[in-house]
């Protein structure tokens, strides 16, 4: 067993530096640009493309005119869909996107009326998760895809961190579990025809260009920092949301989350 001052010499010693050397090299990560790239190559011209959970529209607007088709985005927060709607109409697209408010399993499309489904970000708090699936395939054509991007918790998550993204950010512990969201898509009648685990990878093309990550730890260090007073001034329960929401990104760097991309198909 080394003593003391042999494992402080190992720590500081010159491989501790040069191992910081290495990790200061770039992995050439890949952005979330790749997500566009990857849907290219299952879009083609006129293509109709479903945008499930589709926030302020801006992927489905950029899959619209990259491949001069038609979209339909559904998102369930009224503030979304109104951003969403500004969206399009400022892109001129109001022709050929339509935003609706409602969630993926009332949507009034008839079967196979899609020849794209984009799905990012969104699954983590979809209940029930089976339904909403059931209703993507529905919807789906025969022999088209559908793009999931989603995280999971890995084993570095604790039970009270699952707690607070479940407590704060209404993510479902199920949702957040591999093997069960996978078991989603067969029962969905869904098969998985390619699974891509992103890891860090997109948050490490941001933080070496722009430096978000930085940002979010400053952020957070100021909200707990300054909690006893915010706390006078705003409502917890929005300081607890965003405190969650800061955390969610820092996840994403220290692996507790692991981000995959599916590309889907009828079974």
């Amino acid at each position: 067993m080394p003593s003391r001052l042999e494992t402080l010499s190992r720590v500081y010693g010159p491989e501790a530096w040069d191992i910081y050397d290495v990790l200061d090299r770039s992995l050439e990560p890949r952005g979330r640009e790749w997500l566009h790239e990857l849907a290219a190559d299952y879009l083609t011209a006129g293509a109709r493309i479903l945008d499930a959970g589709c926030r302020d529209a801006s992927d489905l607007i950029r899959l619209v005119q990259a491949h001069d088709g038609f979209g339909v985005g559904v998102d369930p927060v009224a503030i979304h869909v109104e951003r969403a709607r500004a969206a399009v109409a400022a892109a001129s697209l109001k022709e050929r996107i339509e935003i609706v408010d409602g969630v993926m399993e009332t949507l009034p499309y008839a079967d196979c009326s899609f020849d794209f489904v984009w799905c990012r970000d969104v699954l983590e708090g979809v209940e029930p998760l089976d339904d909403a699936l059931r209703a993507l395939a529905r919807m789906l054509k025969r022999d088209s895809r559908m793009l999931v991007y989603t995280s999971f918790a890995t084993d570095l998550l604790t039970r009270e961190e699952h707690r607070l993204l479940e407590r704060q950010l209404s993510n479902l512990t199920a949702n957040l579990d591999e093997e069960q969201v996978e078991a989603a898509f067969v029962r969905a009648g869904l098969q998985v025809e390619r699974k891509d685990i992103v890891w860090s990878e997109f948050k490490e093309y941001a933080e070496e260009r722009t430096q978000p990550g930085s940002r979010t730890l400053l952020r957070l260090a100021r909200l707990r920092r300054s909690r006893e007073r915010l706390e006078r001034e705003l409502p917890v329960e929005l300081l607890n949301h965003i405190e969650a929401t800061l955390h969610w990104e820092l996840f994403l760097f220290l692996g507790k989350l692991q981000p995959t991309v599916y590309v889907l198909t009828h079974s």
